[in-house]
């Protein structure tokens, strides 16, 4: 089977999926992201997948969600990253941040910073955890960036560029899963430099309700499409 070498998944729907079954947000928030778990030790046990980025929170939705909902989503990721710790770290699997940190809580912060330099380790394992994430803000913070080094921007280079960017060591995004279907025939800015030549699978479940079956019939989507995946040849 023709695996990609790096997976990407916009979970969507939590908050319709709340609506639609009279529960709480903060109960389709943990389920979601119980789903995303189930993903990652799937990715990671039974295919030749390297790298799987899951964005959870997005810079957009960090500043419309009420305050109450922001601090639960601050708090959330710790209660389940408990059973996932050990799995990446006998799995030897990196896990990396990416996003803007300047607007999440500092003990989050804090709390993934530590959690980046438990699990380093010498692989090309990673799972990817973007929060706070916005493709036009990684591109500011890359200028941000350069400017603080006196960059001459007249020799930058796409080298300079990739090299400056939140995922510049990891594989490009070969396929974007994202659920709660016609209601999200986008991408929504997600790491759009990154996914360029990326396929595109569009899920009708919300993601509270994505099971492993569901990813791995995008998977075999994906391998049924490989095949014309000719970029450069």
């Amino acid at each position: 089977m023709n695996y990609p070498h790096h997976v990407a998944v916009i979970p969507d729907g939590n908050r319709t999926r709340a609506k639609e079954n009279n529960i709480s947000t903060q109960k389709a928030y943990l389920l979601s992201y119980q789903r995303g778990v189930e993903l990652i030790k799937y990715t990671f046990t039974h295919t030749d997948i390297k790298v799987f980025t899951l964005r959870w929170l997005s810079t957009e939705n960090a500043n419309k969600r009420p305050k109450s909902e922001f601090d639960f989503l601050m708090t959330m990721y710790q209660i389940i990253d408990e059973h996932l710790d050990d799995f990446l770290i006998q799995n030897q699997i990196n896990f990396k941040r990416i996003g803007n940190p300047e607007h999440i809580t500092e003990w989050f912060k804090t709390y993934l910073n530590q959690k980046q330099k438990r699990t380093k380790c010498d692989s090309d394992k990673y799972f990817i955890f973007a929060v706070n994430y916005w493709w036009r803000d990684e591109i500011i913070r890359w200028i941000q960036s350069l400017q603080q080094q006196w960059f001459d921007f007249n020799k930058i280079t796409e080298k300079d560029l990739s090299q400056s960017l939140d995922l510049w060591d990891i594989p490009p995004i070969e396929l974007v899963v994202r659920t709660k279907g016609d209601f999200a025939h986008r991408t929504s800015g997600f790491m759009s430099r990154w996914i360029g030549y990326a396929e595109l699978y569009f899920s009708h479940k919300k993601c509270p309700d994505l099971l492993v079956e569901d990813y791995k019939q995008a998977l075999e989507w994906f391998d049924s499409v490989a095949q014309h995946r000719n970029f450069w040849k």
